[in-house]
């Protein structure tokens, strides 16, 4: 699980007399991951399309056309077709279902634009009310030029001034005045220039007749027939989608496989008569692919397994070993997270297990509310249904088991919706006494009990409040203790993969000191509490000796820049108890404002809940529901992305993806969705 399968690297050689059923059977089995031929070999070509590769090719690209008019997204099959249906249906749907859609949308496109159009007709005809000139009179002089517009203070005199002969109109609406100004066409550009000085921004009148105001109506009127014919098209669009949606993504996904494996051959090296196939398979399959291809072939083929130091040589060249993470179907959902980072390269580890072990745990430790908990669980679960594609599949069932944890948290902080929530009035609490002698004795985590059984745990420590003092000393300590244990883990996996590499100088010089000075550093700090000299001296010469290490290290003193980022990593497990507290605080605040102020406030200084009036109940509920939603949605996102942030810069910096990203196995074929196998 920790490491990507071991992959064989295997080579395909036959007779070119066989190259379509090899195909055929390389993606029925869907086992090889092809290594593309480069063209290094001048005895070798590229190898050419086989079949109906153009066909398959333009009748994909005609369908993806249709479908983008349909605005088709990737979905969930609701069924499944045989090819023989594709097939039968598949001219009527590329010409005549393609026709009337692409003629269908087409018109809606054009409806759209003649309904821009007028309505920035009417637009630019709206202020031209203000002027007492038919729309006719704007446009057809030859003689004359026309200037209409808005100016900032008046032209009258000015453009007398310059063209004693002019005829001029204005008016005023909305806090601009408009004009209208005619001149002789020789005095056209001085009188632009004075219009200038003005302010003047010129308006576009349409080339229409008759008056502003019927001008508009008529616009008006065309808009809404458009609008009236435009309707009935979408409807029809919406219902061929329906009716057909699943029928052409079972198309697409057709000619895709047939695309693909027309096309296959210019991924090989060829000659006259015979082809060469590269690529990687697990090592478990080679057998199976061996056989497979073989008996494909009738004989006429030979399938080759290279040697590791065969491999290596290729690797060294440039070539990529492709990596095939495997995990449990639990596990499964994290390679999401995995992959937001990086695949990992086939000599590294697959972080998505530690990811599984540890995000929940994380997320759980910062929400910690069995409310809040059974909410996003709700929430989630309700997505899950609805969503039903694969990187939403993965993304719900992340929330789900993290939801779980925080339900569990939730017990252990005695939490319902937040202090003075739900937990006290169902599960109980401490007698007043008995809390003021916990707090004299230094003993006090919380006032919760779990009911009849009271407090539970060491020092009867559960379950905690954790806006308690003893609480937050003893999640300080926990956090921490996370850190070193999360960072450390990372550490020993960094330690491996360089091993793996060949690199002893980074794995023991650069990887173990990181993980001695982060596990003493704690120690150190943890003595120092304690006041445990023994313990700070033995931790402080590690933590020293460790440092040295680093300057030995291949960055050499250089090195020591790095301590500062290394100690702020454990620092930065504290989130987990800070993001926590915030909503702790949030959450308590919603709760004291609702029963302790408002609504006693609102019945008149009341301090009993029988006492409280109606309005001030509604008025308390509303509040304490809006910031509890508001506490619910941060509680989503936040206990999210700060373990995201712990893994991604606190421990993935360790030990993954130090060399670059790897390059995911791909193998060639195709997972049948919408097609019936």
């Amino acid at each position: 699980m920790l490491r990507p399968v071991k992959m064989s690297r295997v080579v395909v050689a036959g007779s070119k007399d066989v190259l379509t059923p090899v195909v055929e059977k390389l993606h029925e089995l869907h086992l090889l991951h092809i290594v593309n031929y480069n063209g290094s070999e001048p005895s070798f070509e590229l190898g050419k399309p086989i079949g109906k590769a153009r066909e398959y090719s333009e009748n994909l690209i005609k369908l993806r056309s249709i479908t983008r008019y349909l605005n088709l997204k990737n979905k969930a099959p609701d069924k499944t077709f045989p090819e023989s249906q594709i097939l039968s249906e598949m001219d009527n749907l590329l010409n005549n279902v393609g026709a009337d859609i692409t003629a269908t949308y087409e018109r809606i496109t054009a409806i759209d634009a003649e309904i821009k159009s007028k309505r920035d007709q009417i637009k630019s005809l709206t202020p031209l009310a203000v002027l007492p000139l038919p729309l006719e009179a704007y446009y057809g002089y030859d003689s004359l030029a026309t200037f209409v517009g808005t100016v900032a203070t008046p032209v009258d005199a000015d453009v007398a001034r310059v063209s004693p002969v002019n005829e001029i109109y204005s008016g005023s609406a909305k806090n601009a005045t408009f004009v209208a100004v005619f001149v002789p066409v020789e005095k056209a550009s001085e009188v632009s220039s004075v219009l200038s000085e003005h302010g003047f921004s010129e308006i576009s009148v349409p080339r229409l007749e008759g008056s502003v105001d019927s001008a508009i109506a008529t616009l008006e009127g065309s808009i809404k027939s458009l609008e009236g014919e435009k309707a009935p098209l979408q409807k029809k669009l919406a219902e061929m989608k329906k009716q057909y949606e699943d029928l052409m993504l079972a198309t697409d996904e057709y000619l895709s496989m047939q695309t693909a494996k027309t096309e296959a051959p210019l991924r090989f090296a060829e000659t006259a008569n015979a082809f060469v196939i590269d690529g990687y398979v697990p090592s478990d399959d080679f057998p199976r692919l061996k056989s497979e291809l073989e008996s494909a072939a009738d004989g006429k083929l030979d399938v080759q397994l290279l040697s590791e130091g065969e491999t290596e040589a290729l690797v060294e060249k440039g070539e990529d070993i492709p990596s095939k993470i495997d995990n449990p179907s639990i596990v499964r959902p994290y390679e999401l997270i995995t992959r937001l980072f990086a695949v990992p390269e086939y000599k590294e580890f697959d972080p998505s297990l530690l990811i599984f072990i540890f995000f929940p745990i994380m997320y759980g430790m910062i929400l910690g509310d069995v409310g809040y908990g059974v909410m996003v669980f709700l929430v989630v679960y309700m997505l899950k249904r609805k969503f039903r594609t694969p990187g939403w599949q993965q993304l719900t069932s992340i929330v789900l088991i993290a939801a779980v944890w925080a339900v569990i948290f939730g017990f252990f902080f005695g939490e319902i919706f937040g202090p003075l929530g739900l937990w006290g009035r169902i599960m109980g609490h401490l007698p007043e006494a008995q809390i003021e002698l916990l707090k004299e004795q230094g003993l006090y985590f919380g006032e919760g009990v779990f009911g009849s059984l009271g407090r539970l745990g060491p020092l009867g420590i559960f379950p905690m409040d954790r806006l308690a003092t003893n609480a937050v000393l003893l999640l300080i300590g926990t956090s921490i203790f996370i850190g070193i244990l999360h960072c450390s883990i990372g550490s020993i996996l960094g330690i491996k993969t360089e091993l793996n590499y060949g690199e002893k100088k980074h794995a023991y010089f650069d990887k173990l000191p990181v993980m001695l000075l982060q596990i003493f550093f704690g120690l150190l700090v943890l003595g120092l509490v304690m006041g445990q000299m023994m313990m700070v001296i033995v931790s402080a010469i590690v933590v020293v000796g460790a440092i040295v290490m680093m300057v030995m290290g291949p960055e050499g003193p250089m090195g020591l820049a790095h301590v500062p980022f290394y100690v702020s990593n454990l620092i930065s497990y504290l989130r987990l108890l800070a993001i926590g507290l915030a909503s702790v605080g949030l959450a308590f605040a919603a709760n004291q404002l609702a029963f302790y102020v408002i609504m006693p406030m609102l019945s008149g200084g009341a301090t009993n809940s029988e006492e409280f009036t109606m309005i001030a109940i509604i008025v308390g509920i509303l509040i304490l529901v809006s910031v509890h939603f508001i506490n619910l949605l941060l509680g989503i996102l936040s206990p999210f992305m700060h373990p995201l942030r712990l893994h991604y810069v606190e421990m993935f910096t360790k030990f993954y993806s130090a060399h670059g990203g790897g390059v995911e196995y791909s193998p060639f074929g195709h997972v049948r969705r919408f097609l019936k196998a």
